[in-house]
């Protein structure tokens, strides 16, 4: 479903990803880009770049959901619209590219499609929150 977003090393060792999709909608629009760092700690909540687990040449950024025995279970935000662990699986250690620090927005007061067209971006900090906890 469009999880295919590039990922490239910018000055060592952040990570550039892109957004590519609906699978993480409403909180990552496609054509946004997330700055992850690969030596963070991984915990339940973060939003994560990964390789996907029997594609390793796919880049996805999911939301991690919990630590399972055989890796970490990931999921879209969209679950109506994401290729995430429920169709692959868990998601090893050593897929997990980095955790997302900061999402690049497009546009002003807006996000995705209406804040693109005003041809402006900017760098947001990706919040703590779970949405799997309450």
């Amino acid at each position: 479903m469009g999880d295919t977003p590039k990922a490239r090393r910018l000055r060592p060792p952040w990570l550039l990803a892109d957004i590519a999709g609906p699978s993480m909608l409403p909180n990552l629009y496609d054509g946004e880009q997330v700055l992850a760092w690969p030596y963070a700690r991984v915990r339940p909540g973060d939003v994560v770049v990964v390789r996907r687990p029997d594609r390793p040449e796919v880049v996805m950024v999911k939301r991690v959901r919990e630590r399972v025995a055989d890796g970490w279970w990931l999921l879209g935000d969209n679950p109506y619209r994401s290729i995430d662990s429920r169709e692959f699986g868990p998601v090893a250690d050593h897929l997990v590219m980095g955790r997302a620090a900061f999402v690049r927005r497009r546009g002003g007061a807006g996000t995705g499609a209406e804040g693109a067209s005003r041809g402006r971006a900017r760098w947001r900090r990706i919040g703590a929150d779970n949405p799997f906890e309450g």
